[in-house]
């Protein structure tokens, strides 16, 4: 990656991923019934939907199975979370607008 990018080119693809991670969790904290549940100091966001983790679990499966997203979870506080990680150099803005939506779809 250093040598590819370059220290000043791995800086703005870093700074670029907590960017577009810290809009998103923006997003997730305005929308009722949506929780950020850890602090999100780098890239990765994690948040769940209100509901049991079940739920949270089953909107998980449908957001990977649409194949216009794909989310990783894992368990915090004995809570099944939902976890967005931005760190794909060819990420955009865009891609977590449609992430975004596609979670709000998929929540429906």
């Amino acid at each position: 990656m250093l040598r590819c990018y370059g220290r000043a080119g791995l800086q703005e693809r870093i700074r670029e991923a907590v960017r577009l991670a810290e809009l998103f969790e923006g997003w997730v904290q305005d929308e009722p019934g949506w929780e950020v549940v850890a602090p999100r100091p780098f890239s990765v966001v994690c948040f769940r939907r209100e509901g049991s983790d079940e739920a949270n679990e089953a909107l998980l499966e449908r957001v990977n199975a649409s194949g216009e997203a794909f989310l990783s979870h894992t368990v915090l506080d004995g809570r099944y979370v939902l976890r967005l990680a931005i760190g794909n150099a060819r990420t955009e803005e865009a891609d977590v607008v449609c992430a975004w939506e596609v979670l709000k779809r998929c929540a429906r």
